[in-house]
């Protein structure tokens, strides 16, 4: 091989490593905002901060799962009537992955039965209890231009049903 067609090839693999290297850090941008965004919405939500949750929630958010209207008032409106079945509730991440259009978190809610409790439009109405109450879910959400965009969960309200019931 000549010296010029080593030096353009040396040159090529340079430029790929430098175009890997861009596309990693880029990639690693992505997760660290992706984790600041899991970390605000985390904040508002424990804050019972319903207007910040513009700052994570794309106005046009669509929800697959039951129990929340669809878009960021339609979030929004969930998190109020929770907030005022439980006043002290709160939301504690377990566990999470994080990826760059994807995230995925567990965690436990904790509150206190000191209001009436339904649980769905057509469900019983659990008298306040006084008890402390604990449960746990699994966010998806998927992330886009900064907030998140669409999302999939499934609570455990078995759980919290049955410590309702006792």
């Amino acid at each position: 091989m000549s010296l010029f067609h080593r030096m353009l090839l040396g040159g090529l693999l340079a430029l790929l490593a430098a175009i890997g290297f861009v596309k990693g850090a880029s990639a690693a941008d992505q997760m660290a905002a992706n984790t600041a965004l899991v970390d605000k919405y985390f904040a508002a939500v424990n804050a019972h901060d319903l207007p910040a949750l513009n700052d994570v929630i794309a106005e046009n958010y669509l929800q697959h799962g039951a129990g929340q209207g669809q878009g960021r008032a339609g979030m929004q409106a969930a998190f109020g009537r929770y907030f005022q079945m439980f006043p002290d509730f709160r939301m504690t991440p377990e566990d999470s992955v994080i990826a760059a259009d994807k995230v995925v978190v567990r965690f436990r809610i904790t509150a206190t039965n000191d209001r009436p409790v339904q649980l769905g439009p057509n469900a019983p109405l659990f008298p306040p209890t006084g008890r402390k109450l604990a449960w746990e879910g699994i966010s998806i959400w998927r992330v886009a231009n900064g907030k998140f965009v669409e999302h999939w969960d499934v609570d455990d309200l078995l759980s919290l049903a049955q410590q309702l019931r006792s």
